[in-house]
């Protein structure tokens, strides 16, 4: 017998992390290293709401609860559905999780069969597609263009929807692109489920960027459109709003109360439940007022920072980058630097076996990083399937304004470094 089951040849990875270990041997040969690849906010959680998790330890809230969740938060959570969403939702159909991810996976498991298609954004968050392959689903990406900014029409959805369609994942604002859906544009796509779609289709709506939107926007949610609540499961986080990453805490709003149900039935096989200081926490989180303001300047400083790195990107001789409308990410096109600094023929000319596991902007990626000592992600890293052909980075602006100016000089740098790069590549024995 093998030692491991066969199921994990289908288990994907978040490079974001993975690149981590890439960052600690560039910094244990002394090379400091400006980090751009996480999307984490480089904010802390407000002190009103780590005091709450502080007094809620010492008084003894540390014992099992609810799998579902604590009834306050998630009363507290519907509430807020119905002020943002216009929808009303039961506290029975909300599960809190621990962290947003749980929720995708949940999904996955409870909807889709073997062989059935799930259509998710393509580039997009890369857990999307890592359980889409672990569950046997067939992966159907829907490729986000540049030229259209990074958002998709319901002409674009329709040739993919098919009869063995069971579940659309819907990400705005957009991971990693920062790509915002118009109110027209889901309602469009909200009549094309209604008019193609089996009615047993559920969308997946992962909302967790939705307090940071730019350009005077307002969220937007295919939850608010007509006919669309009895089909949609609302994900969202604590992680990015309220800079509690560490924290693990998000919930999902399910259709129905059976399946709520399921999901609930996930977390008592998984972890049990969210730890309720936690969840205390997070109750904090949604209803001190104090929060709305700290939450409005954190959306502005990273408003300020887009404004200047799309601007300095932009400068890059090669590099084009839409303005994002949301999140905290930049997304520039590299195809042109790739060819002037030789990339594509090289990659060209890679052995099958080495050009199936890298791409173009990979290979920049690294040289940026080994070489130049600034590190981002590639367009692999937020989808395989279809990315072949797609030259972009991504750059998380959760980071200072001195270290992401740093960050772009430092990728400019290596955007001109012809030389640089053909001795970093036999030097990684590419070639």
């Amino acid at each position: 017998m093998n030692l491991f089951a066969d199921r994990l040849k289908n288990l994907g990875d978040e490079t974001a992390f993975k690149i981590g270990d890439d960052i600690r041997r560039c910094e244990a040969e002394g090379l400091h290293v400006i980090k751009l690849n996480l999307g984490e906010p480089d904010f802390d959680s407000a002190s009103n709401i780590n005091q709450v998790a502080i007094d809620n330890i010492l008084d003894g809230n540390s014992h099992y609860t609810d799998p579902q969740g604590i009834l306050p938060l998630r009363q507290k959570i519907a509430e807020v559905i119905q002020e943002t969403r216009g929808v009303s939702v039961s506290p029975d159909q909300v599960v809190v999780t621990s962290g947003g991810k749980p929720s995708i996976g949940y999904s996955l498991l409870t909807y889709v069969n073997t062989g059935e298609e799930v259509i998710y954004p393509s580039p997009g968050f890369p857990i999307y597609e890592s359980w889409i392959n672990f569950v046997k689903a067939t992966p159907i990406p829907l490729q986000l263009r540049e030229e259209k900014g990074y958002r998709f029409e319901a002409a674009d959805l329709e040739p993919l929807i098919t009869p063995k369609t069971k579940l659309l994942i819907i990400n705005s604002p957009s991971n990693p692109t920062g790509g915002v859906l118009s109110k027209d544009n889901l309602n469009n796509i909200a009549t094309l489920i209604k008019e193609k779609a089996d009615p047993t289709i559920r969308i997946l709506s992962d909302e967790v960027y939705d307090e940071i939107v730019f350009d005077g926007r307002k969220h937007e949610s295919i939850i608010s459109h007509p006919g669309m609540t009895e089909h949609t499961i609302l994900l969202n986080s604590f992680s990015k709003s309220f800079a509690m990453t560490g924290w693990r805490l998000g919930y999902g709003v399910l259709p129905t109360v059976e399946e709520a149900k399921f999901f609930r039935q996930w977390n008592i096989n998984t972890y049990s439940c969210t730890s309720p200081f936690i969840q205390a926490a997070g109750l904090a989180a949604l209803s001190n007022e104090e929060n709305k303001a700290i939450v409005s300047n954190m959306c502005k400083a990273f408003e300020a920072r887009r404004d200047v790195v799309i601007e300095a990107i932009n400068q890059i001789e090669g590099v084009t980058c839409c303005k994002p409308g949301g999140a905290f990410y930049a997304f520039p096109n590299i195809g042109q630097v790739c060819r002037k600094l030789g990339i594509m023929e090289i990659y060209d000319h890679l052995p099958p076996d080495k050009r199936r596991k890298t791409s173009p902007s990979t290979l920049f990626q690294l040289f940026a990083l080994y070489k130049h000592g600034v590190a981002t992600l590639d367009r692999r890293s937020f989808g395989l399937k279809g990315s072949e052909g797609q030259h972009f980075l991504r750059i998380s602006m959760a980071s200072d304004l001195d270290s992401l100016k740093e960050g772009i000089k430092r990728i400019e740098a290596a955007s001109r470094d012809e030389a640089g790069f053909g001795k970093f590549i036999k030097e990684v024995k590419m070639v």
